[in-house]
């Protein structure tokens, strides 16, 4: 599978994540032996979300950051998710209603995000970054809407800076990760993208220079020796932005 050209990649990436939503979670968990969602905590902890926020976590997928998010601030805040793909919002909208917690679940493009500029004090995106269409354009629109001085926190797959380390874990990916993929949906292909997509992203080096030119002072984060990589991006009080159609608060009544 070679790089998919930007107008081909949204609609391959909606097809992928509609045939393995109802696998997603345990995907996750088991391809990680559990590490993910101590990984969503740390990026929840060091994005500094407080009561009284208003969150957006952009390509919500089945909502695990959304989730850890409106849990901490004890329903004292705004949380919204956003995702392209209805199939996986249903999972997420279910283990928030189980889970008796107020979010907006919103279907939207995360490269023309549907709210005013500075809406936001926390943007989240989660092992997304490297499925959008035009990486600069997402991560500008996760700027706009961020209110000066707030966090963009991008979870992504890992980068281990130890060549032997990095090998090792494309390795896995490429044959126990998509092995547990096929044993729980009867499908390769799109564990081979996700592998693929895995190897073929930019380095953290490259990551920051690209949320440098946006106008954000940005750091990152190897988590568990690298297997993931955390980043945290501070939106210049400079930062100019206009405004956009809908307001954050409508979210809570969409999808």
């Amino acid at each position: 599978m070679t790089m998919l050209a930007p107008a081909e990649k949204r609609p391959f990436v909606q097809k992928l994540f509609s045939r393995i939503a109802p696998r997603y979670d345990w995907f996750n968990r088991l391809a990680s032996c559990g590490l993910d969602q101590r990984w969503r905590r740390a990026a929840v902890a060091q994005g500094g979300v407080e009561t009284g926020q208003h969150v957006l976590d952009v390509c919500a997928g089945t909502g695990d950051l959304a989730i850890l998010s409106a849990a901490r601030q004890s329903g004292q805040g705004v949380v919204v998710g956003i995702d392209m793909n209805r199939e996986m919002l249903a999972r997420a909208r279910e283990k928030s209603q189980r889970r008796r917690l107020e979010i907006g679940w919103l279907q939207g493009d995360a490269e023309a995000l549907p709210f005013p500029s500075g809406s936001f004090d926390r943007v989240f995106i989660g092992f997304s970054t490297r499925n959008l269409a035009d990486l600069t354009a997402g991560l500008r629109e996760m700027i706009r809407v961020l209110r000066p001085g707030g966090r963009l926190i991008i979870l992504e797959t890992g980068y281990p800076s130890h060549p032997v380390l990095r090998f090792g874990y494309q390795t896995f990916l490429f044959t126990i990760a998509r092995g547990i993929g096929f044993i729980l949906t009867g499908k390769l292909w799109p564990f081979t993208y996700l592998a693929r997509s895995v190897r073929q992203f930019l380095t953290p080096q490259q990551i920051i220079e690209r949320l440098t030119l946006l106008s954000t002072q940005a750091r990152y984060m190897p988590l568990s020796n690298g297997l993931a990589s955390l980043y945290v991006a501070v939106k210049s009080s400079t930062n100019g932005s206009t405004n956009r159609n809908a307001p954050a608060h409508e979210a809570s009544r969409a999808a």
